[in-house]
Formats: structure tokens, C-alpha cells, sequence
């Protein structure tokens, strides 16, 4: 199980992705560069997997490509009612480190403009 709580203190990376979702397949390996790159100056990466078929396909999925950071299970309530995101993905949050939604960007974000954002959340101190 993993709580967004436990993070307090790093900078997270929250990713709402689909099996079926061509632009989340094209991310997944940038946010893995990223987690790999950024982890130990606070950044942890974290994949919601939307799929309503649940782990079944997930787990084929994972199977076939590995993903490097944690992905548990969500759904499309999830991200309207909990995160009051739209129903379209990719959707992509980061959280600052005190646990607040810093960034939304739905859609297939912009590689070198997100990290650099991921950057600029790294470089702020938590309070």
C-alpha cells in the first residue's frame, strides 16, 4: 500500500495512466528517467493505473514493460472527486513536498519544460 502522507517530504511525481493510453505509454519511460535521475535529491514517482479491468491487465502489461517505480491501482472516480482532475489521460500531478498539488498537466507533458519544473520543486526547502 502506498499513501500519498508518506511522501510528506519529497517531491512526487503522481502519474493517472491506462494500458490503452498511447501518450501515457510515451511518458512512463521519461517519468522513470526522472525518478532514476532525481530520487536521491527527493523525488519519488508514483503510477495510478486506471485500467477497469483492474490488476489482470495491469499486471500483463507490467509484465511485458517493466515500470521502475511504484504503480497501484486507481480509477476514474478517483481522479474526478478525490484530485478534481479531468477524465482525459495522460494526466500528470507533482506534489511538493509539503504534500500540496503543485502542478497539473493533462496531456502528454512537455519533456525538458517538465523536468525543469520537477527541478525548481526539488530546489524548494521543506517547511
Amino acid at each position: 500500500k502506498h499513501q500519498l502522507s508518506d511522501y510528506k517530504g519529497r517531491v512526487v511525481l503522481l502519474d493517472f495512466w491506462a494500458t490503452w493510453c498511447t501518450g501515457c505509454k510515451l511518458e512512463i519511460p521519461w517519468f522513470m528517467g526522472f525518478d532514476n535521475k532525481y530520487r536521491t535529491r527527493g523525488l519519488s514517482a508514483i503510477g495510478v493505473a486506471v485500467d477497469e479491468e483492474g490488476w489482470r491487465t495491469v499486471k500483463a502489461y507490467l509484465a511485458e514493460h517493466p515500470i521502475t517505480y511504484p504503480v497501484v491501482l486507481g480509477n476514474m472516480d478517483l481522479m474526478e472527486k478525490k484530485f478534481k482532475l479531468p477524465l482525459s489521460l495522460p494526466i500528470t500531478l507533482l506534489i511538493d513536498r509539503r504534500g500540496r498539488i503543485a502542478l497539473t498537466h493533462p496531456g502528454v507533458v512537455e519533456k525538458e519544460k517538465f523536468e525543469a519544473e520537477i527541478r525548481q520543486l526539488l530546489d524548494e526547502q521543506a517547511q
